[in-house]
């Protein structure tokens, strides 16, 4: 016995207008994601649209740091941020130059970003993360 295939979500009838509107306005800002490719640290629309008296914009949001960085690669880019070196970090954190080389790359690709300078001000949404203890 075949089973009937289940209708999609919009074309139940007790699935509300608002519902729906949520329901597509999520797939569509997936889909420009998807378009849109990987995030690459810029801040610029991924989507401006004006149409019927209404402006659709689409700005990509930097994730929260603690959901992007490890805890020991928040504490370097706290550091970073109070202006140490990697040679300090390595002293005070009492770890090699190399570990502290190793996590700057790391944070450098997860954020997109090619400087120190870079990083900051990528992080910059997170001034909880520059305060001193």
């Amino acid at each position: 016995m075949d089973r009937p295939t289940p209708e999609p979500a919009w074309h139940t009838a007790d699935l509300q207008a608002d519902e729906l509107v949520q329901h597509l306005v999520r797939a569509l800002v997936r889909r420009v994601g998807e378009i849109a490719g990987p995030n690459t640290g810029t801040r610029r629309p991924l989507l401006d649209i004006t149409d019927l008296g209404v402006r659709c914009l689409l700005v990509p949001v930097a994730p929260k740091v603690d959901e992007l960085l490890s805890p020991r690669e928040r504490e370097i880019a706290r550091m970073v941020g109070l202006g140490y070196t990697n040679r300090a970090m390595a002293a005070v954190l009492e770890i090699s130059l190399y570990t502290v080389s190793a996590h700057m790359r790391r944070i450098f690709t997860k954020l997109g970003v090619g400087s120190r300078a870079a990083m900051v001000a990528a992080l910059s949404d997170n001034p909880d993360l520059y305060t001193a203890d």
